[in-house]
């Protein structure tokens, strides 16, 4: 089967370093910075952190909120995430997002998941070959083929952070696109089915627990 490296087929944009978005209180020796009298512009933004990337989707009960902050000759609020971050790391619907770190899994973004920030431990990753299916490379980004070769990589390493230029050179194999739709459709169904059953799971843990509170009463 034909192989192309996971550089060729996608454009990948490591995240933004959140901290550098928000007001530094202090600096680099614990002091206290002065306070500049030049006017400044906020935005409150939501972050992709690494934990609300879940079973391929984006979890959004586990985003994170950070309040950006920068001088401007105008002054004022706005809520153009462009003007703190470059457009490159805001997310953007039919794209995936993948962490760099453990456990190196991925999720796709759809039209609900648009204008986050993707953070410095993941990556955007966006398609540049019409002949790989975004879906098919989703539901790679999550196997086991793929997670061995993110161990072959970091293996001996001290931090298990992989770099995007490491993820570039990751082997993916390219089946028939018909093939891959059908493995991309699967593979969205297993996760559907996964998520279905771990809400019922935490449904029936809370019913378990509520009968011991309710023998205090």
């Amino acid at each position: 089967m034909m192989k192309k490296k996971l550089g060729e087929i996608s454009d990948i944009v490591g995240g933004q370093i959140t901290s550098r978005l928000e007001k530094k209180v202090v600096d680099d020796l614990f002091e206290i910075e002065s306070e500049s009298d030049k006017p400044r512009i906020k935005c409150v933004a939501k972050v992709l952190v690494p934990k609300a990337i879940s079973d391929a989707f984006v979890d959004k009960s586990s985003l994170m909120t950070i309040v950006c902050e920068k001088e401007s000759q105008n002054g004022g609020d706005t809520s153009d995430l462009t003007l703190f971050v470059d457009e490159n790391k805001i997310t953007k619907a039919d794209t995936l997002v993948l962490k760099l770190s453990t456990p190196y899994d991925a999720c796709v973004i759809t039209e609900d998941d648009e204008n986050l920030i993707v953070p410095s431990f993941c990556a955007s990753l966006r398609i540049v070959d019409q002949d790989v299916d975004l879906l098919y490379l989703l539901a790679f980004l999550n196997s086991r083929k793929y997670q061995e070769q993110i161990e072959d990589l970091v293996a001996g390493s001290a931090i298990a952070l992989i770099s995007v230029g490491a993820i570039k050179d990751i082997d993916v194999p390219i089946p028939s696109k018909e093939e891959q739709i059908k493995i991309g459709k699967n593979f969205i169904n297993t996760m559907k089915k996964i998520k279905l059953i771990k809400q019922i799971a935490t449904l029936e843990t809370e019913k378990m627990n509520s009968i011991f509170f309710g023998m205090e009463e």
